[in-house]
């Protein structure tokens, strides 16, 4: 049987759960089972979906679980992901792996030593949009990219565990290096503020540089009132440029200004005339990650992962990066109780 035990029933794990009962109804899965150490809120979410709940982790192979994805706060991630391999299991855990790369360390060595399947939730990496998006630039539909631009925008209470860097920064950090496909990251640089809690940013304004006189463009925030939620990705090049809404997974739009064309055919000095790409079949992001998950986990897809161990750590280095470069390093710090 496959048993999926989904640890941690916030907003994301409850996603994860979510998720996981459609992969049910398919037949991927046979059965879910939530775990928190809230036992009302364990509970509520089992209820509602129809699983069976548990409270302690340690809980879950004695259940029959082969596999887990952990969605708690950030300071737990390194520990538990350690003690499920060793317990046997597949891990899938939430970005970002650790709260530094020395314990995000320590989680790869135990994947090593165990043999266990780990995988990283930097889940736009499955993205439909951005996958296109990829093939297009390392394709030369582009021509070269001269700049990237990334926007993730919302309204929400600060976290006490990390602030928009590590929460959202991390998605568009590796966003830009899978785009770049290899490109060398020469730094980070930028500014944050800090939210009402000490030593947690909520909105940061960042700049990637990368070789080439390549820039990627990194907006971020916790305050954003006028524009609502925004998640969205600009790829600049000298022949065409895109556009991706990443709350849109089935398709994006590229606008053709060859070698930099501003003439009336292009647009004059305004917006280039632009062509939908449809995406057929573009399955939400978390879907085709968790779905890859279940199929890697059982067998029945082999080969290189999107979203490894090695994934993972490059996204912590890049938050730290980030984090240093904003004066907010104390951050890294935190959560060292949990290794």
């Amino acid at each position: 049987m496959v048993v999926v035990g989904v640890i941690g029933t916030g907003y994301w794990g409850k996603n994860h759960v979510r998720t996981f009962c459609a992969l049910q109804k398919e037949g991927l899965v046979d059965k879910v089972i939530v775990c928190d150490t809230d036992e009302s809120r364990a509970i509520k979410i089992g209820d509602e979906f129809g699983c069976q709940y548990a409270t302690e982790p340690q809980e879950l192979a004695s259940l029959g679980v082969n596999m887990v994805t952990i969605a708690t706060p950030t300071p737990s991630h390194a520990s538990l992901a350690i003690m499920m391999m060793e317990m046997g299991l597949d891990v899938l855990v939430e970005k970002p792996l650790a709260m530094n790369t020395e314990q995000a360390k320590k989680v790869i060595m135990s994947a090593e030593n165990t043999g266990r399947l780990l995988l990283v939730g930097h889940v736009f990496r499955h993205h439909s949009g951005v996958r296109k998006a990829a093939e297009l630039v390392q394709n030369g539909k582009v021509g070269k990219v001269r700049h990237i631009i990334s926007e993730r925008l919302a309204t929400r209470e600060p976290r006490p565990d990390n602030g928009v860097i590590a929460a959202l920064g991390i998605h568009d950090f590796d966003i830009c290096c899978d785009i770049l496909n290899g490109a060398k990251l020469h730094k980070i640089v930028g500014v944050a503020t800090e939210s009402k809690i000490k030593g947690i940013e909520d909105h940061a304004s960042l700049q990637m540089i990368f070789e080439n006189d390549i820039v990627g463009f990194i907006e971020l925030s916790w305050r954003s009132r006028i524009r609502g939620k925004v998640r969205s990705l600009q790829i600049i090049g000298t022949n065409a440029s895109i556009f991706l809404d990443y709350l849109d997974h089935s398709g994006l739009w590229i606008h053709s200004h060859p070698n930099d064309g501003h003439g009336q055919e292009f647009g004059g000095f305004g917006a280039a005339p632009r062509e939908r790409i449809e995406i057929l079949n573009g399955e939400p992001a978390l879907t085709a990650e968790l779905r890859d998950f279940v199929l890697r986990s059982t067998g029945q897809r082999t080969g290189p992962t999107l979203n490894g161990g090695d994934v993972g750590i490059e996204g912590m280095k890049r938050v730290e990066m980030a984090l240093v470069a904003t004066g907010f390093e104390n951050q890294l710090n935190s959560g060292q109780e949990n290794e």
